[in-house]
């Protein structure tokens, strides 16, 4: 099972909050607590690993406890955990939670793609202008290699995600932007 490392930076006066918060629920190992040894922001550092299937319970409940706000959160991937207890964790049961993503990190790879630098345009025109070539000459190798070069995915996932959480700059700047590129593609092509 894959799991995170979740880092919280938390006001002195909300920590017992955040540590009851950890130390109770079952898919959490590791937890740490370094009191008055963060700064900037200054506050308690906590740390533990998680089950990626339960973090979102759990980095919700954090930002309900006002971590984002004053405090700070990260979140690594673990790459490798040897402990018989985080055995112990796995072989409990999250159901189908198991291999659910990390909503958190999902909303935040979008939006580091929902960048559009001219090289986001520039990408598009050379795949409308490899696609076209593909139609021309019936190849179907240019058509996937267009497909592979095209950098809309992101614009589209980010106007999806715009519609989901009713952003509606992530709408405007993705649906202009692919407005925009594929106006150009088409023109170069």
């Amino acid at each position: 099972m894959e799991m995170i490392h979740v880092r919280v930076v938390s006001p002195p006066e909300r920590t017992p909050g955040v540590i009851d918060r950890l130390a109770h629920d079952d898919y959490v190992a590791n937890l740490v607590v370094l009191r008055g040894s963060a700064r900037n922001p200054d506050g308690d550092l906590l740390e533990c690993d998680v089950f990626a299937g339960a973090a979102n319970s759990i980095l919700d409940d954090l930002r309900e406890l006002g971590m984002d706000g004053r405090g700070s959160v990260m979140v690594d991937p673990v790459d490798l955990a040897i402990s018989s207890r985080v055995d112990q964790i796995s072989s409990a049961r999250l159901g189908p939670l198991a291999r659910a993503p990390v909503w958190l990190q999902v909303e935040a790879r979008i939006g580091a793609d929902a960048t559009y630098a001219p090289s986001f345009y520039l990408y598009l025109i050379i795949a409308g202008v490899i696609g076209a070539v593909g139609l021309l000459t019936n190849s179907q190798i240019l058509i996937v290699a267009a497909m592979i070069v095209g950098p809309e995915y992101a614009a589209i996932t980010a106007v999806a995600l715009g519609f989901d959480r009713g952003n509606r700059q992530r709408i405007t700047e993705g649906l202009r932007a692919l407005t925009v590129g594929f106006t150009l593609a088409m023109a170069a092509a």
